[in-house]
Protein backbone atom coordinates (compact mmCIF):
# COMPACT_ATOMS: atom_id res chain seq x y z
CA UNK A 1 0.00 0.00 0.00
CA UNK A 2 2.76 2.46 1.01
CA UNK A 3 0.25 5.00 2.29
CA UNK A 4 1.02 5.54 6.00
CA UNK A 5 -2.44 6.75 7.08
CA UNK A 6 -4.23 4.04 5.11
CA UNK A 7 -1.92 1.36 6.52
CA UNK A 8 -2.52 2.48 10.12
CA UNK A 9 -6.29 2.55 9.63
CA UNK A 10 -6.29 -0.82 7.88
CA UNK A 11 -4.13 -2.46 10.55
CA UNK A 12 -6.14 -1.05 13.48
CA UNK A 13 -8.01 -3.75 15.37
CA UNK A 14 -11.71 -2.93 15.60
CA UNK A 15 -13.82 0.10 14.84
CA UNK A 16 -12.75 2.09 17.93
CA UNK A 17 -9.08 1.75 16.99
CA UNK A 18 -9.84 2.72 13.38
CA UNK A 19 -11.70 5.81 14.59
CA UNK A 20 -8.74 6.78 16.77
CA UNK A 21 -6.41 6.46 13.79
CA UNK A 22 -8.78 8.53 11.64
CA UNK A 23 -8.93 11.31 14.23
CA UNK A 24 -5.14 11.28 14.57
CA UNK A 25 -4.88 11.49 10.77
CA UNK A 26 -7.28 14.42 10.77
CA UNK A 27 -5.00 16.32 13.12
CA UNK A 28 -2.26 16.08 10.48
CA UNK A 29 -4.26 18.14 7.97
CA UNK A 30 -2.97 21.67 7.63
CA UNK A 31 -5.60 24.15 8.77
CA UNK A 32 -7.25 25.68 5.72
CA UNK A 33 -6.92 29.47 5.84
CA UNK A 34 -10.10 31.38 6.68
CA UNK A 35 -9.95 33.01 3.23
CA UNK A 36 -10.63 29.58 1.69
CA UNK A 37 -13.42 28.66 4.11
CA UNK A 38 -16.04 30.44 2.04
CA UNK A 39 -19.04 29.32 -0.02
CA UNK A 40 -16.96 29.15 -3.21
CA UNK A 41 -14.90 26.29 -1.77
CA UNK A 42 -17.59 24.58 0.32
CA UNK A 43 -18.64 21.12 -0.82
CA UNK A 44 -22.40 20.75 -1.03
CA UNK A 45 -23.98 17.46 0.03
CA UNK A 46 -21.99 17.00 3.23
CA UNK A 47 -23.65 16.92 6.64
CA UNK A 48 -20.57 18.54 8.19
CA UNK A 49 -19.02 21.59 6.62
CA UNK A 50 -16.24 20.68 4.19
CA UNK A 51 -14.11 23.10 2.19
CA UNK A 52 -11.95 21.92 -0.65
CA UNK A 53 -9.43 23.70 -2.83
CA UNK A 54 -8.19 21.72 -5.85
CA UNK A 55 -5.39 22.91 -8.07
CA UNK A 56 -3.85 21.24 -11.05
CA UNK A 57 -0.13 21.89 -11.07
CA UNK A 58 1.77 22.62 -14.29
CA UNK A 59 2.81 18.97 -14.59
CA UNK A 60 -0.87 17.96 -14.55
CA UNK A 61 -0.68 16.71 -10.97
CA UNK A 62 -3.43 17.36 -8.46
CA UNK A 63 -2.84 19.41 -5.33
CA UNK A 64 -5.68 19.45 -2.77
CA UNK A 65 -6.21 21.26 0.48
CA UNK A 66 -9.28 20.47 2.56
CA UNK A 67 -10.83 21.13 5.94
CA UNK A 68 -13.91 20.13 7.90
CA UNK A 69 -15.50 21.14 11.17
CA UNK A 70 -15.75 17.43 12.08
CA UNK A 71 -12.73 15.54 13.46
CA UNK A 72 -13.88 12.28 11.87
CA UNK A 73 -14.42 13.92 8.48
CA UNK A 74 -11.00 15.57 8.71
CA UNK A 75 -9.56 12.08 9.20
CA UNK A 76 -11.45 10.75 6.19
CA UNK A 77 -10.25 13.76 4.17
CA UNK A 78 -6.64 13.06 5.22
CA UNK A 79 -7.09 9.45 4.11
CA UNK A 80 -8.57 10.53 0.79
CA UNK A 81 -5.94 13.22 0.16
CA UNK A 82 -3.13 10.80 0.90
CA UNK A 83 -4.42 8.55 -1.90
CA UNK A 84 -5.03 11.39 -4.40
CA UNK A 85 -2.29 13.92 -3.71
CA UNK A 86 0.01 14.28 -6.72
CA UNK A 87 -2.10 12.01 -8.93
CA UNK A 88 -2.64 13.14 -12.47
CA UNK A 89 -6.10 14.04 -13.76
CA UNK A 90 -6.72 10.65 -15.37
CA UNK A 91 -5.76 8.78 -12.19
CA UNK A 92 -8.17 10.92 -10.16
CA UNK A 93 -10.99 10.38 -12.65
CA UNK A 94 -10.42 6.60 -12.43
CA UNK A 95 -10.18 6.50 -8.61
CA UNK A 96 -12.96 4.46 -6.95
CA UNK A 97 -13.45 5.89 -3.45
CA UNK A 98 -16.02 3.26 -2.47
CA UNK A 99 -13.66 0.40 -3.38
CA UNK A 100 -10.84 2.15 -1.50
CA UNK A 101 -12.96 2.44 1.65
CA UNK A 102 -13.97 -1.23 1.31
CA UNK A 103 -10.32 -2.24 0.92
CA UNK A 104 -9.52 -0.45 4.19
CA UNK A 105 -12.49 -2.04 5.96
CA UNK A 106 -14.14 1.31 6.61
CA UNK A 107 -17.19 1.40 4.38
CA UNK A 108 -19.34 -0.91 6.48
CA UNK A 109 -18.73 1.25 9.55
CA UNK A 110 -19.51 4.64 7.99
CA UNK A 111 -23.01 6.01 8.26
CA UNK A 112 -25.04 6.64 5.14
CA UNK A 113 -24.61 10.41 5.59
CA UNK A 114 -20.80 10.09 5.88
CA UNK A 115 -20.67 7.87 2.79
CA UNK A 116 -22.82 10.41 0.93
CA UNK A 117 -20.53 13.21 2.07
CA UNK A 118 -17.43 11.33 0.89
CA UNK A 119 -19.09 10.76 -2.48
CA UNK A 120 -19.85 14.50 -2.69
CA UNK A 121 -16.20 15.35 -1.93
CA UNK A 122 -14.94 12.86 -4.54
CA UNK A 123 -17.42 14.15 -7.13
CA UNK A 124 -16.25 17.71 -6.44
CA UNK A 125 -12.61 16.72 -6.93
CA UNK A 126 -13.39 14.81 -10.11
CA UNK A 127 -15.46 17.73 -11.43
CA UNK A 128 -12.47 20.02 -10.95
CA UNK A 129 -10.32 17.52 -12.86
CA UNK A 130 -12.86 17.34 -15.71
CA UNK A 131 -12.93 21.12 -15.96
CA UNK A 132 -9.15 21.17 -16.14
CA UNK A 133 -8.97 18.44 -18.77
CA UNK A 134 -11.36 20.39 -21.02
CA UNK A 135 -9.14 23.47 -21.01
CA UNK A 136 -6.92 23.89 -24.08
Amino acid sequence: MNLPIAEKVHQAKGWDAQMRELMLAGSSLAVLPEALRVAQFEVQGCESQVWLNCKIQSAGRLSITAWSTSKVIRGLLALMLEALQNCNVEEVLQFDMQAYMQQLGLERHLSQSRNSGLRAVMQHIQQQCRLHSQQP
